[in-house]
């Protein structure tokens, strides 16, 4: 099971759920980028539910230019891979939504919330505000591949979250990097949210 989670947007998230087919679950998600420049990750019960969340958040971006191409291409594919768009809002900005504010967009749409690398200086939600708030209404946190394999962890278990690692994959070479064990009867969103609330026997761990 992975989760698709492109940066301030969803574009591509039903493509990859068509491609994949029965021989590999995908959730749907997103990063957000705060106001505050916090990535917060937003997992959904399905494509319709990220879309949704990803255009809220592309309509307070500013347009991509010339200049920002040093960002590199930002493409829209269909299941088969060829490109049929490009987005035209610079997705590597930070979105209008605070965190507090992004964090109930994902809730409306019945998404999870996860605090995305809180082990890194930048862009964890501890690197830019110095502080985890008590108050965020996270899900969720994750640790980064490098911060898990180095025992890091431990500092965020006392947060009282269940503590997840991901890839947070850029290539395709770098998808399996960081990995979480859930157990759940069928890999599916709605298993994977009773996983992260330790209900009905179905629980996550970090591999």
């Amino acid at each position: 099971m992975i989760a698709i989670c492109d940066h301030n947007s969803a574009g591509n998230v039903a493509a990859v759920q068509e491609a994949a087919g029965d021989e590999l679950a995908v959730i749907a998600g997103i990063e957000i980028t705060t106001a505050e420049e916090v990535h917060v990750l937003g997992l959904f019960p399905g494509a319709w539910a990220a879309r949704a969340v990803g255009d809220e958040v592309r309509a307070t971006l500013p347009e991509a230019t010339e200049a920002s191409a040093r960002f590199g291409e930002q493409l829209l594919l269909d299941v088969t891979g060829e490109v049929v768009g490009r987005e035209g809002k610079l997705l590597a900005a930070a979105s209008a939504f605070g965190l507090d504010e992004a964090i109930a967009l994902i809730h409306r749409r019945s998404g999870l919330a996860v605090a995305s690398h809180v082990d890194r200086p930048a862009f964890g939600v501890i690197g830019q505000l110095g502080i985890f708030p008590a108050d965020a209404r996270f899900d969720a946190i994750e640790v980064s591949a490098a911060g898990a394999a180095a025992g890091r962890a431990a500092e965020f278990a006392g947060l009282g979250l269940p503590l997840v690692t991901g890839s947070d994959s850029h290539c395709l070479s770098e998808v399996g990097a960081g990995r979480t064990v859930f157990e759940l009867l069928e890999p599916t969103f709605g298993e994977l949210a009773l996983a992260f609330r330790g209900l009905a026997g179905r629980r996550c761990r970090r591999a």
